[in-house]
């Protein structure tokens, strides 16, 4: 459950950076997109393996 709010934490810095004047760089939004990636997988691979415990 956690990688999905740490996922969600980095899709909203990302659109707070392309509303607000906040100015994001090149590497603050490949380094989100990574993490954004990186969790989502994590969780997944989480939920498949406690399916696989039960």
């Amino acid at each position: 459950m956690f990688y999905l709010l740490f996922a969600a934490f980095f899709v909203i810095y990302l659109i707070a950076g392309y509303v607000t004047p906040l100015e994001l760089s090149a590497f603050a939004v490949v380094l989100s997109v990574a993490l954004i990636c990186s969790n989502l997988y994590m969780f997944f691979k989480n939920r498949k393996q406690e399916k696989e415990n039960k």
